[in-house]
């Protein structure tokens, strides 16, 4: 083995060493978290609101640590599926920074000179503003977005191209940063978020005088009611579409018979004209209002199924941790679209 591989070697073994020294140290401090968490306090009231308002739009928490990395590794989380690439996010952040040192440093607080600033930037563990966000942003020509507890959506726009990807991160107890998920993903893959402007859910939140539960259950009914009218839509299209041969055309009388005839068709086609032209004239025969009455007693039966799966939802989620609520996140759409009511664009 050559001098350079020894060094190259030893250099690797380094790196992986300082890697899993980072993760070991990234899980105690978030076990010590959530067990200063469970001991109650505003702290944990204000994370239980900040879970309802995500789950409002169908999204959770990915907690990381609070060791001053938060920033990176929530968004590290967000580009990767991961967040142990932070230190080279904050690495390469940084030197974007300089690189672009005249955009950054009219920025720097408190009279400290720009060069002091970045080196201690670059430290792990150094808590970093918003100039970091931004920068982060244009280095890798993505847009992030940032969620508040009962505040707009932040928008800082690393680029203008409409198919950028865009980095979704929460912002708590004014001073941490986490990763923001879809409700059921647990997998280790980039997120891939995207808002999707709406006034519904700012709409169903002034309707429930901003009561967070009951706006979910409302948004979840609107939801499931689109769904309910495009099958119907969809049964209805389908019950119009017959095959050529059994169209109003072609049944006994038709027009398309009387010119043509009965010519081209086998006798199974004949016979199923004629028993389509029985039932079309079955139909045309029927009492209309007990037409009538019959839909609207399907319509009421069928609110009903959906009041009771909507309770039925708001019982389990009451019952059940906000972790149990996930499932298998192998089967989502390669971008999930955020609904959103207002945004703040940097």
């Amino acid at each position: 083995m050559s001098k350079k591989q020894v060094v190259k070697t030893r250099t690797n073994k380094k790196l992986e060493l300082e890697r899993k020294r980072d993760e070991k140290a990234a899980r105690r401090a978030l076990a010590k978290e959530r067990k200063n968490r469970s001991q109650g306090g505003s702290e944990d009231e204000e994370f239980v609101s900040f879970a309802n308002q995500l789950l409002a739009m169908g999204l959770k928490l990915r907690e990381v640590p609070g060791d001053g990395n938060c920033l990176f590794r929530a968004l590290g989380d967000q580009l990767e599926g991961n967040s142990r690439n932070h230190l080279k996010h904050r690495r390469e952040t940084v030197d974007f920074m300089i690189k672009h040192r005249q955009d950054f440093e009219p920025f720097v607080e408190d009279d400290v000179p720009f060069d002091r600033y970045v080196t201690n930037l670059e430290k792990p563990g150094t808590f970093v503003g918003n100039d970091v966000i931004v920068a982060f942003a244009r280095n890798n020509q993505v847009n992030i977005v940032i969620h508040q507890l009962n505040a707009p959506l932040w928008q800082v726009f690393g680029t203008r191209k409409s198919n950028a990807a865009e980095l979704h991160i929460a912002y708590r107890y004014g001073e941490h940063y986490d990763s923001v998920r879809k409700v059921n993903d647990n997998s280790e893959a980039p997120a891939n978020l995207k808002t999707e402007d709406t006034d519904v859910i700012v709409q169903n939140l002034e309707f429930e005088n901003y009561n967070i539960e009951t706006a979910i259950v409302a948004t979840l009914q609107i939801g499931d009611l689109k769904n309910s009218n495009s099958i119907e839509d969809s049964n209805k299209n389908s019950s119009n579409c017959s095959p050529p041969h059994m169209s109003s055309l072609w049944i006994e009388n038709g027009s398309g018979n009387r010119i043509f005839g009965n010519q081209g068709l086998n006798p199974e086609e004949i016979e199923n004209n004629r028993t389509f032209s029985q039932k079309e004239e079955n139909k045309r025969n029927k009492n209309k209002v007990t037409s009538k009455q019959r839909k609207e007693q399907i319509r009421i039966e069928k609110k009903k199924r959906q009041e009771e799966r909507h309770r039925q939802k708001i019982l389990d989620s009451r019952s059940n941790n906000l972790e149990e609520l996930t499932t298998d996140g192998n089967l989502q759409p390669p971008v999930t679209l955020v609904k959103t009511f207002a945004t703040l664009n940097i």
